[in-house]
């Protein structure tokens, strides 16, 4: 009897490859997209298949409508993702991205399925805190892009360029909404001992960050089983900022999962 593979899921850039020993999947920061981890095939092992998740609304799904409520968004992920996380995997959320995957991964152990192997969480502070962005109707158009552009995730070039801006901005706002959404997320308290998941975390901090402090990504210790933290040179965005020291330290991690699993691991590109 012959078993059908799943249909890719409409979230990812491409299917899943079927010799990798370990899945990456990867989610981005408000206002941006998939496009954020294209250069990390090249600067991970290649028996590591890292897979990007493009949440509707922008890039190749822009004509699709966006999600306000990060609850509904990990459900509908954790539906969709299901039938590719049926094998080992990783999962690394950037800035909104370490919210949505902790949504993600809470939804999915606490609907009885496998949990990642390592959450992966950068420039982001844990689920109980204030979210660091602000909230998405406090600012006016222009003020929102200077604000972007300040913390690195916008080109300056942006500035001065409203038909830019009109299509950009609408993007940004709905997921500033995702943040600021994160007590209705149905995520565990950390402070509910019966409440907790049996996650290995690795936090990121950028040692310049202007938005999120190193203090505000240690937090995630209270969301953890094992906890580790790790400050790497660079700002707001620093795997595109800092790239070296960044995969020096992910790479590494990444190949202990392999090693602990006790499988072979070649070494990072």
């Amino acid at each position: 009897m012959t078993t059908t593979a799943p249909a890719p899921a409409a979230c990812l850039v491409r299917a899943p490859r079927k010799d990798a020993r370990l899945r990456l999947f990867c989610f981005h920061h408000a206002g941006g997209g998939a496009s954020f981890f294209a250069p990390w095939p090249a600067r991970v092992a290649p028996e590591i298949d890292v897979l990007p998740v493009q949440l509707p609304g922008r890039e190749s799904r822009y004509r699709e409508p966006r999600f306000r409520d990060a609850r509904t968004l990990a459900e509908a992920l954790e539906r969709e993702l299901a039938p590719w996380l049926d094998q080992p995997y990783a999962v690394y959320g950037h800035s909104m991205g370490a919210l949505v995957a902790f949504a993600l991964t809470a939804a999915r152990m606490r609907g009885g399925g496998s949990g990642p192997q390592t959450l992966f969480v950068g420039a982001y502070g844990a689920p109980h805190l204030t979210p660091p962005l602000p909230p998405a109707d406090r600012y006016a158009d222009v003020e929102l892009a200077r604000f972007l552009v300040g913390i690195g995730g916008l080109s300056p070039q942006f500035l001065g360029r409203d038909d830019w801006l009109r299509a950009l901005l609408p993007i940004v706002r709905d997921d500033l909404r995702i943040c600021a959404s994160h007590q209705r997320a149905g995520l565990p308290d950390p402070d509910d001992e019966e409440a907790g998941l049996p996650l290995d975390i690795h936090a990121f901090a950028g040692e310049d960050d202007r938005l999120v402090n190193p203090g505000a990504v240690w937090s995630w210790e209270q969301y953890a089983q094992h906890f580790r933290m790790s400050t790497v040179p660079g700002g707001h965005f620093f795997p595109r900022e800092e790239p070296g020291p960044f995969f020096d330290v992910l790479n590494r991690s990444l190949a202990e999962i392999i090693t602990e699993r006790g499988e072979p691991h070649g070494e990072p590109v």
